[in-house]
């Protein structure tokens, strides 16, 4: 099954935390991410990470925002926003773009995505 990674589990790669860099080099496919965690990242990059993080984005799959999974982060933001008010949209992006791709989704901001029942992070930070 493929896996989208979300924002955390980028910037814990570039900080070299052992744990993220372990658990995305075991993944059996290549992970995938929302266009909208590029941005995320690239919004909190220092000068001196641009090269180190443009390298990381080429081994990553990088998925489009298209309209299933504009509508299916609509739908997600519907459902869960009046119960779970910190919910960014950026969010509710990746969360449909793992639905949308019937993908495992990977975080260490397990709080941020309360749709997936069962998510745990996938190592320790």
């Amino acid at each position: 099954m493929s896996t989208v990674i979300d924002t955390s589990v980028i910037i814990d790669i570039l900080r070299g935390l052992s744990g993220a860099v372990d658990y995305v080099e075991r993944l059996e496919d290549v992970p995938a991410c929302s266009e909208i965690t590029r941005v995320e990242v690239i919004r909190g990059l220092r000068s001196v990470e641009r090269v180190p993080t443009e390298r990381l984005f080429q081994q990553l799959r990088w998925v489009a925002l298209d309209e299933p999974i504009a509508r299916r982060a609509g739908e997600l933001e519907r459902k869960w926003r009046k119960r779970h008010p910190g919910i960014s949209s950026p969010d509710l992006i990746v969360a449909a773009t793992a639905d949308q791709l019937g993908a495992d989704l990977a975080t260490s901001n397990v709080r941020h995505f309360p749709m997936f029942k069962r998510l745990r992070p996938p190592y320790q930070s």
